[in-house]
């Protein structure tokens, strides 16, 4: 029976001492493989959720407009800044109006302009002689949509 007992067990009669350094090597061995391969399966995880992330980054956004001048009677146009927050180049358009001093717009006019990726540029708004007796300030919305 004791050679059934050591059989089953991998041992030898001879060699019992090299036979449990044996065994207990393979088990360190075993255990090595099943954190490999849990490392594999986490590495997937995270190249998922960066690829979603970089899509939504692709969204283009809207501008702002500013009123840097407004028309008088030596300059008979308003000029308006917009500015442009994405990499690439966009068009936009700008809601402008001359306003009498009570705040009524005395014409209003939507324009649009080409603006380069993060950088500015100036659209001028002309006012007619007659607009400009009544004219007291201009007005611009401060959102510049985006049209492309």
């Amino acid at each position: 029976m004791a050679m059934v007992v050591l059989a089953l067990t991998g041992f030898s009669s001879g060699h019992k001492s090299s036979g449990r350094h044996k065994s207990s090597h393979r088990d360190s061995d075993s255990g090595g493989g099943c954190s490999s391969s849990r490392q594999q399966h986490d590495s997937y995880t995270p190249r998922t959720t960066s690829t979603r992330s970089s899509s939504s980054s692709s969204a283009l956004r809207d501008g702002t407009a500013l009123v840097v001048s407004c028309a008088t009677t030596a300059i008979p146009y308003a000029t308006v800044e917009v500015t442009n927050p994405n990499s690439r180049q966009a068009t936009f358009e700008v809601e402008f109006a001359f306003a009498d001093a009570a705040g009524k717009a005395l014409s209003s006019q939507t324009k649009r302009i080409s603006v380069p990726a993060r950088g500015t540029s100036n659209v001028q708004v002309k006012a007619s002689p007659s607009l400009l007796a009544e004219l007291d300030h201009c007005q611009v919305e401060p959102e510049a949509d985006l049209v492309n």
